[in-house]
């Protein structure tokens, strides 16, 4: 899927004012097709930091395996082809089992369109973007609540993963792309 903008990110056209927000950047000297490339190859078997604790927000249901942004439990919303990435969920994650909305899952319209009372609406963004003679590559997350229960209800959902790895996972992705992008460019890994 490809979105033309005016101006803007994907991101942006998914989930433009968030109330909860994430977002953790890495220069790369690589340029940004490498970057990009290494981005849309990474396994997961590469990150066990992140399996492990995916695993574990799952009590086991979840197992990350082969592609990463294949196996990852959130559809993809929207591609940017070389530049953005986005993928998004509804649900009410603060419950045990997270409760998933009643839209079809990857549809950015219904994504966007939804507005029940009681949801959370979480996007991701993986985002390259040419940084002097290499790349930015940033993970961004963006939450909004479709009303001031779910925003209450969240608060200490986003507290507790924010405390409890979702950085980890966020760093050990980026960290891991930058390795293989430099790598495939030919330059020393940081």
């Amino acid at each position: 899927m490809k979105t033309e903008r005016a101006e803007g990110t994907a991101l942006d056209a998914i989930l433009p004012a968030p109330d909860f927000r994430s977002r953790y950047t890495r220069h790369i000297d690589a340029d940004p097709a490498t970057v990009w490339d290494t981005m849309l190859t990474l396994s997961a078997e590469e990150l066990p930091v992140s399996r492990n604790l995916m695993r574990l927000r799952s009590a086991g249901r979840t197992r990350l395996k082969g592609p990463l942004l294949e196996s990852f439990p959130t559809p993809t919303l929207l591609v940017d082809e070389g530049t953005e990435l986005v993928k998004g969920k509804i649900a009410k994650f603060w419950r045990v089992q997270p409760e998933l909305a009643p839209v079809e899952p990857g549809d950015a319209g219904e994504f966007t369109a939804f507005t029940a009372p009681g949801w959370a609406k979480v996007a991701l963004s993986l985002r390259v973007d040419p940084e002097g003679a290499g790349s930015l590559l940033s993970f961004e997350t963006r939450v909004r609540g479709t009303d001031a229960f779910a925003r209450r209800a969240f608060s200490p959902y986003w507290a507790l993963i924010r405390a409890g790895g979702a950085g980890f996972v966020r760093l050990e992705i980026l960290g891991t792309i930058a390795r293989r992008a430099e790598r495939a460019a030919g330059r020393p890994a940081a």
